[in-house]
């Protein structure tokens, strides 16, 4: 099975808006066993639309129309499926749900056996529509899982998968990246892929269920990424069951006021330190009276940064009170990946040192 994407949207042949859809959608058909053709990209023009899925459907099964779909009839997508409809070759099937909005996807076939999908733009809903569409396509194929990988970028994954890595799809979400794997090869994939492949969904939902099946409680003190891994955590329905609270320790005054840092540590080593990190994670830990905690102290940048301690630099403490790890990482994103970064990364090695302990509450 053939297929391709046209993108319509003048906006991004302007630079005004970015693509954010053809990457997803090429992982889901390549796991699917689907041969991606080609991806191209016009303007609003719905005579343009209508040359170029006629192009397409001499030589493709399935062709994915993003874009120019709207509740307006005047919209490029209608108007284009009214010259294509006329022709006398198409077939409009029933429309497409959209659980996530209120534009209806359109599926037509032409005569020959091409089926094209017009889906709308908007990157949320068209996620949501093609998610459904893709487990009815190419029905022949292998049934697939997803495994969600944490710690190493889509290049690293495929070179350590080696011969299998061409079976499977990358969707690459706020440093994670959801392998899109054959059911047949998954504890190949995740055997292989260890410790990186992840149990959950995502990370913080391995870490709740981790935290809630050992009856632990969290909380968190974070300097560098201001609240994040707080955000990234109560985005799951129920973290109040686990989650404690946390202190966004921003200052050194707060670091020592209210997570009773000794002002001895902050000058000898400096509030970016293993030593600040430790001293926080046991602030936050006798202010709430949770389990286990995280704290981070960084420089995320793109300022503020030394020989020494560069930009990107992060301390993570994760664990109890008298016991807990305390590792430095360094990245290279912009101010927002690397507060990204160093909130998963905390929450990776708050997993680990679950893993590696049996810490459970008391």
């Amino acid at each position: 099975m053939k297929a391709s994407i046209i993108i319509t949207g003048s906006e991004i042949l302007t630079g005004m808006r970015r693509d954010a859809l053809v990457q997803p959608m090429a992982s889901w058909m390549t796991s699917r066993g689907i041969s991606m053709d080609e991806v191209r990209v016009i303007g609003d023009s719905p005579e343009r639309l209508v040359k170029t899925v006629r192009d397409f459907a001499q030589a493709n099964d399935l062709i994915i129309v993003t874009g120019g779909l709207g509740l307006t009839p005047d919209d490029t997508t209608h108007r284009a499926v009214e010259a294509l409809a006329a022709s006398g070759d198409v077939r409009i099937y029933p429309g497409i749900d959209n659980p996530v909005g209120s534009a209806r996807g359109i599926d037509l076939r032409f005569d020959q056996g091409t089926r094209v999908v017009f889906l709308p733009g908007v990157p949320r809903e068209a996620h949501a529509m093609f998610g459904i569409l893709a487990r009815g396509l190419n029905e022949g194929a292998p049934k697939t899982v997803e495994v969600t990988v944490f710690g190493l970028r889509e290049a690293e994954i495929a070179r350590r998968l080696g011969d299998l890595a061409a079976t499977c799809g990358y969707l690459p979400r706020d440093m994670e990246v959801a392998v899109i794997v054959p059911k047949a090869i998954e504890q190949d994939v995740r055997r292989i892929l260890a410790p990186h492949a992840l149990e959950q969904e995502s990370l913080s939902a391995g870490v709740a269920a981790l935290l809630k099946s050992r009856g632990l409680t969290l909380a968190t003190a974070e300097s560098c990424t201001g609240g994040l891994i707080a955000h990234i955590v109560t985005q799951l329905p129920g973290s109040s069951e686990y989650f404690m609270g946390s202190v966004v320790s921003y200052s050194n005054e707060i670091k020592t006021r209210v997570l009773k840092v000794p002002e001895e540590i902050l000058s000898r080593h400096g509030a970016v330190s293993p030593q600040t990190a430790a001293a926080m994670l046991k602030g936050v830990l006798d202010l709430t009276g949770a389990d286990v905690g995280i704290a981070t102290t960084g420089i995320a940048g793109p300022t503020g940064g030394s020989d020494e301690k560069p930009v990107g630099m992060v301390w993570i403490a994760a664990g109890g009170k008298d016991d807990h790890a305390v590792r430095d990482f360094r990245f290279g994103f912009d101010r927002q990946g690397n507060k990204m970064a160093f909130a998963k990364t905390a929450l990776f090695l708050l997993r680990t040192y679950l893993h590696d302990t049996d810490v459970r509450s008391h």
